[in-house]
């Protein structure tokens, strides 16, 4: 019998792969060589794919290179291997949030915290995604409990500091900074987030201080600069505030907010061509950015070197470099229901726009047959007695603050207007952004802004025959529509003071003023108006603006007018009043004098109602024109310059008949009441007759009216 024997064969075993070290691959990634690291991280996984802390390693390459898709997968790999790592799950939900998906990294960073409940940074990745869900509350109890633990854990407090001031929790807030600087008493950032706070309260040489103490850190935070620039501006210190802004800019040359406020400043001075000329270079590097286009397109209208062809090219030019959006698909007017008439503006409030809008909308309440529509861009701590008053009698009122250009356009399209009436413009915090997407069948411009907005998708303008006479329409993008008589109506104010005697008999000696503002005061205005002077001896200018706050300023417009010969103590600049004082201050006042090319507009129907005859210059624009439009909507048409000639004499046989200048004083207010510019159902019914002419079909179209342009009526002299 045979067996069978096995033969013994000896086997040299396998060798294991090796360990994995991460260290030299974390040190490249603490370099930036990330492409460095990428290689070591690789190297590994070709000889051993299931080596989980190389995986971690290169996902976190991955999210530094913004491929947080890969990150993912990679990481979901690595968990896989070694599932109870907190620190790979705390890097997945980090990848979650660089894909924008809170969800799932809200549920890795709550896994990661079950393994390791003190671990530092799950429990900051998940405050911070709670507030990408908005969920505020949530992300301040996880902070809390964070800084229990780990009290000087700065990032916490800072992220807590603006959870509680979002909140309106500002004592809490500016407790959390105040222990951030304990710790950390160079934290630039810090100081400045105090100077916010403090400049919010109205406490302003607390934030300057602020601020300084985050320079004095930093001294390049340009930020900050910026920012003690607008409290320099609160206590009146605007030639300070331009030296920070311009401060800024050395450090900062793409801070948009102190390109702004740099533009705002030199208006405040009067330097029209600085102004235009910081802008445009601050858009030759951005030319995408609107705000900053609509910010040029505003001052422009200050500046006489510019002609109303120029201004239209450089209106277009805003659309040209607007984002190729693609329109909201077409919409056609809902059948019935009577007119719906929607209003886009930042300036449903104690404004221009929000008093002249006031006695339309509560003259067309009560009318059956019309819903008016707000699309306020405007917070509510913004909102005062004019909001609610709107609110109150408006048809809906809808937030688009916060808003995208998209989710405000479907807001306004849902609500289905069927006329939709921009009344800002290019003035600021316009969203034309929202217009441009056309939300409603038919759109217009009104009220709010001197000039086209430059939009081929904003059908029509509203105007009247005054400010925009035949021969108008090339200045615009849009197609004027004239109302039948002025263009807006005057409703007093009730804290219009009463209207007292004539001032140069009382006082001795005649007084001219302009109480608009001084950007308006062109070097040309200013040379017309010393002419005036030396014509009527003995009288004085009176200035009244914002700006006359700071001495700098005002000296400096009294200098322009030194220059011109006239006697420094003849000119008078002041700063502006509050509301009744302001009122009171034209019983002080004999004679208004409108500026140009850019007229005033509520300053010269106050001025009235108060018994100033104002002299206007009627220019070749509707800013140029809007002291012709109050006057002749207040029967004063006899006071409407054609040119300088004629202004001078105007207004210097008005000051040497001073008999007739108090029967004018004592006349003007009782005028006003009887005259269009007062009449508000009447200026109602024509306002609704139109818009109603406007939305009419066209016989046998389906499609809205073009609109007729109208003549319009000018109201007859003042005898």
């Amino acid at each position: 019998m045979s067996r069978k024997i096995k033969r013994l064969v000896s086997r040299t075993p396998r060798p294991s792969p090796p360990e994995f070290d991460p260290g030299p691959a974390w040190s490249l990634l603490r370099q930036g060589r990330l492409a460095a690291a990428a290689a070591i991280c690789g190297q590994a996984l070709v000889v051993n794919p299931r080596q989980a802390e190389a995986l971690n390693l290169l996902a976190t390459v991955r999210q530094q290179q913004g491929q947080f898709q890969e990150a993912v997968r990679l990481l979901n790999t690595a968990i896989g291997l070694s599932p109870d790592r907190a620190d790979y799950l705390c890097n997945l939900g980090s990848a979650h949030r660089g894909l924008g998906e809170p969800g799932p990294a809200l549920a890795a960073f709550r896994k990661a915290l079950a393994l390791s409940p003190g671990q530092l940074e799950a429990q900051f990745n998940l405050a911070l995604t709670l507030l990408d869900l908005d969920d505020r509350d949530q992300a301040a109890q996880v902070l809390t409990r964070l800084l229990s633990a780990r009290p000087a854990f700065v990032p916490a407090r800072q992220l807590l500091a603006r959870i509680r001031s979002v909140q309106g929790r500002t004592d809490e807030a500016v407790a959390e900074l105040i222990e951030i600087i304990r710790l950390e008493p160079e934290n630039s950032a810090a100081h400045c987030e105090l100077g916010n706070l403090m400049q919010a309260q109205g406490r302003l040489a607390e934030a300057a201080s602020a601020y300084e103490r985050a320079i004095a850190s930093r001294p390049d935070y340009a930020v900050a600069i910026n920012n003690l620039g607008n409290t320099l501006v609160k206590q009146g210190l605007i030639h300070q505030a331009l030296h920070r802004y311009q401060e800024a800019l050395r450090h900062d040359p793409d801070l948009v907010e102190a390109h702004v406020n740099l533009s705002w400043a030199y208006k405040a001075h009067g330097m029209l061509k600085e102004d235009v000329a910081a802008m445009r270079g601050y858009l030759a590097r951005h030319p995408e950015d609107a705000k900053a286009h609509s910010d040029l397109l505003f001052s422009l209208n200050y500046d006489p070197d510019y002609s109303p062809a120029e201004l239209l090219a450089a209106a277009q030019d805003w659309w040209r470099h607007q984002p190729s959006t693609p329109p909201l698909a077409a919409q056609v007017r809902a059948a019935g229901g009577g007119l719906r008439i929607g209003f886009l503006s930042p300036d449903f409030r104690k404004h221009p726009v929000g008093t002249f809008l006031l006695p339309l909308f509560e003259a067309l309440s009560s009318h059956p047959e019309v819903s008016l529509r707000c699309y306020a861009e405007l917070a509510e701590g913004e909102q005062d007695e004019i909001s609610r008053r709107l609110r109150g009698v408006a048809g809906g009122w809808f937030s688009t603050l916060g808003l995208d250009a998209e989710a405000g356009a479907r807001l306004v399209r849902e609500d289905r207007p069927d006329l939709l009436i921009d009344l800002a413009g290019h003035s600021a915090n316009n969203r034309l952004d929202i217009m441009a997407l056309r939300p409603a069948p038919v759109q217009a411009s009104w009220l709010g802004y001197v000039n086209t907005t430059g939009l081929p998708v904003i059908d029509y303008r509203l105007t009247d025959a005054v400010a925009d006479p035949v021969g108008s329409e090339g200045h615009y993008s849009e197609k004027l529509i004239r109302l039948p008589g002025p263009f807006f109506c005057y409703a007093p104010p009730a804290e219009a003071a009463e209207v007292g005697p004539l001032p140069a008999r009382q006082q001795g000696v005649l007084t001219f003023a302009s109480l608009n503002n001084p950007a308006k005061i062109t070097e040309e205005v200013i040379a017309l108006w010393a002419e005036l002077l030396r014509r009527v001896p003995g009288s004085r200018l009176l200035l009244v603006g914002s700006q006359f706050r700071d001495p700098e300023i005002a000296g400096l417009y009294r200098a322009r007018f030194v220059k011109q010969g006239v006697e420094a103590g003849r000119i008078s600049v002041i700063p502006a009043r509050p509301w009744r004082e302001y009122f009171q201050l034209h019983n002080q006042i004999d004679i208004a004098l409108d500026p140009f090319p850019h007229n005033g507009h509520t300053v010269t129907c106050h001025a009235l109602w108060m018994g100033v005859p104002v002299i206007t210059l009627a220019g070749d624009r509707y800013a140029a024109r809007l002291g012709a439009s109050v006057l002749a909507a207040a029967g004063l048409n006899r006071y409407v310059a054609r040119d300088q000639a004629e202004y001078l004499d105007l207004a210097a046989a008005l000051a040497g008949d001073l008999s007739g200048l108090a029967e004018l004083r004592r006349r003007l207010r009782p005028r006003l009441k009887a005259a269009p510019i007062c009449d508000v159902k009447g200026f109602a019914e024509g306002f609704l007759r139109t818009v109603a002419e406007l939305l009419a079909p066209v016989p046998g179209t389906g499609r809205s009216a073009t609109g007729a342009v109208g003549d319009g009526q000018a109201a007859g002299d003042e005898g």
